[in-house]
């Protein structure tokens, strides 16, 4: 979903459209049109085409029944892998995490090493531990989101694995620099020129946060890092906020998004009425009426305000105000304590 975007995109990004359920007798995913993490964001089509996380349903709550944890190493060296089947086989033989290709194959290595390091990082901190990230990964297109954190277990041949983590695979290579040559993106700060190259249009304007914008879209090649912090300095963007003529941008780190996901499966374990925090609009698809807590959460002017300091997103729901304040602790920001306040009354779990 845009929010308040002025980016005129010549060939605008296509939204994915969602498939409905997957039916495989190799794995159930259940009730996918349920939603899973709720987690959308925004992103970059007709404005922005929505960069959120929307996933699968529950099909047993708890992990009463998830398949045996092998004994795990109590640290793990991280070492990038030149291969996508010597990554998948690290994060197979190392953190006992299967990449599911039923539904498509993970063919960038660059993009297995980025998940399989921020694991390595949640195993090794021990704030975190070996059960704060997923047991598989696959492809899904997650509503038009760039990835998706169940809830819920994900169940495999007969074996649930508990937690899984879809990746909208079609998502990213939209933002391969490749495809990001043939439309054209007009952020006002930045504009293309006759050369088909972006320049920061006025040199008040010009900061890190340009200079790295300007960069990562002129760029003939891209790490993954570097296409993940452009997805995120494009997000960054359409939430700026203009005090007294002057432009205030938020920056977000690599693992942001990542790390919004893991506050939405962090605090479901945190919380019993998990279910009772998401956004309106998932009520309203589902049929049900909305639930007390998220109506006063959006109707109440001051929660309104204290969630506004997190982000424009946060405003959609207790559970999106849990994984945005979630996602900027661990990006290191010092909230308010209004906002911390308001974030121990919804549940979300403790970084310490």
């Amino acid at each position: 979903m845009a929010v308040g975007i002025n980016c005129n995109f010549n060939n605008s990004i296509s939204k994915p459209q969602f498939r409905g359920q997957q039916t495989n007798p190799q794995i159930e995913l259940q009730a996918k049109k349920e939603g899973m993490s709720d987690g959308a964001k925004w992103g970059v089509g007709l404005g922005l085409t929505a960069l959120g996380a929307i996933g699968l349903d529950a099909v047993s709550k708890g992990r009463a029944g998830s398949k045996s944890v092998k004994q795990l190493a109590e640290h793990i060296e991280f070492k990038p892998a030149k291969t996508v089947e010597e990554a998948k086989k690290f994060a197979k033989e190392k953190l006992d995490v299967m990449y599911y290709e039923e539904f498509g194959k993970f063919e960038d290595v660059g993009m297995v090493n980025f998940i399989n390091e921020w694991m390595v990082k949640n195993h090794n901190n021990p704030k975190f531990g070996k059960n704060s990230y997923p047991r598989i990964v696959y492809n899904d297109d997650c509503r038009g989101a760039l990835m998706s954190m169940s809830t819920n277990s994900i169940i495999v041949d007969g074996l649930d694995y508990g937690y899984g983590l879809g990746i909208n695979l079609k998502k990213f290579k939209e933002f391969e620099p490749q495809a990001l040559k043939k439309i054209n993106i007009n952020l006002g700060i930045i504009k293309k020129g006759a050369d088909g190259k972006y320049n920061i249009t006025k040199p008040q304007l010009d900061n890190e946060y340009t200079r790295r914008l300007v960069k990562n879209l002129n760029a003939e090649t891209l790490s993954f890092e570097d296409r993940m912090q452009l997805m995120l300095d494009l997000l960054a963007y359409q939430e700026r906020k203009v005090v007294d003529g002057v432009m205030h941008i938020r920056g977000r780190k690599v693992y942001n998004y990542i790390n919004h996901e893991q506050g939405h499966l962090l605090h479901s374990k945190n919380c019993n009425n998990y279910e009772q925090m998401k956004k309106a609009e998932d009520f309203i698809r589902k049929g049900q009426e909305i639930s007390e807590i998220t109506k006063e959460f959006l109707d109440n002017k001051d929660i309104q305000a204290i969630a506004g300091k997190v982000s424009d997103y946060a405003k959609k729901s207790p559970l999106e105000f849990v994984a945005e304040t979630f996602a900027g602790l661990r990006d290191g920001i010092t909230f308010s304590d209004d906002v911390m306040a308001l974030y121990k009354k919804y549940g979300g779990p403790a970084l310490a």
